[in-house]
């Protein structure tokens, strides 16, 4: 016995159509308390966005059927066809279906959020690695088994000044790489499609950002090496960002 549809697919749809297709998958899915995953499946299967555009094709024909070329003939050959579904069809076929089921949800994503969520991934990883590589004093050192034979064994010791050193070098390249994703998202905020939540966010994570850096210079004691003034031309960054968008 077939599934019976979900009141709320239907009901979706219409929030979309109300917002003449304005409107995040999540805003949506909170208001019908369900995952955004699911109303993004939905949105891809039920093509929302061509519902919305009257351009949906049904299996109805206005015209009638006309006989096509003979095989083989070359002066029968149309134009180029739909490239977009051209590429599509072409995921849908050599993706993993795990992978295919995400590629389908950020169909339609909104392109600051996505660069939003490659901020929070890439913000994740740096708190992360404060917790993995962190380094408790000047006695705190690991040994390593490097080498194993008959009856011997071969270790190599990292002293602590060696994982402060690999720490904050590890840390500087991941600070640069988030700032450059910053930049590209400040760029994006300059769009008239920007939300203010949109913009708002990124502020509050450039104080968490001023907070980690804050530690990692008192560890370091008062200099990290690398840090090519992260914090100070970023907050100029931003204050030249946020003039212009007034």
């Amino acid at each position: 016995m077939p599934r019976q549809r979900s009141p709320n697919r239907d009901q979706a749809f219409e929030i979309f159509k109300k917002h003449n297709g304005n409107i995040e998958n999540r805003r949506i899915a909170e208001m019908l308390d369900i995952s955004e995953k699911t109303v993004g499946g939905w949105k891809c299967k039920d093509k929302w966005s061509e519902q919305l555009n009257g351009v949906l094709q049904t299996d109805k024909r206005s015209t009638p059927k006309h006989k096509g070329g003979q095989p083989g003939n070359k002066n029968a050959t149309g134009p180029p066809g739909n490239k977009h579904a051209e590429k599509f069809g072409f995921f849908s076929k050599y993706l993993p279906p795990e992978t295919k089921e995400i590629f389908d949800a950020v169909q339609d994503a909104d392109p600051i959020d996505l660069l939003w969520h490659q901020i929070q991934i890439q913000y994740a990883a740096i708190v992360r690695a404060q917790r993995i590589m962190y380094v408790e004093d000047q006695e705190d050192s690991t040994k390593v088994t490097s080498m194993e034979s008959a009856g011997a064994e071969a270790y190599m010791v990292q002293m602590a000044w060696d994982k402060q050193a690999s720490f904050l070098q590890a840390q500087s390249r991941a600070m640069k790489t988030l700032q450059g994703l910053f930049k590209q998202y400040d760029e994006l905020l300059k769009s008239d499609l920007a939300t203010e939540e949109q913009k708002a966010r990124i502020g509050r994570l450039r104080a968490e950002i001023a907070k980690v850096e804050a530690e990692n210079k008192e560890r370091a004691g008062g200099e990290q090496p690398g840090d090519d003034g992260f914090l100070e031309a970023l907050n100029g960054s931003a204050a030249e960002d946020w003039a212009d968008e007034d």
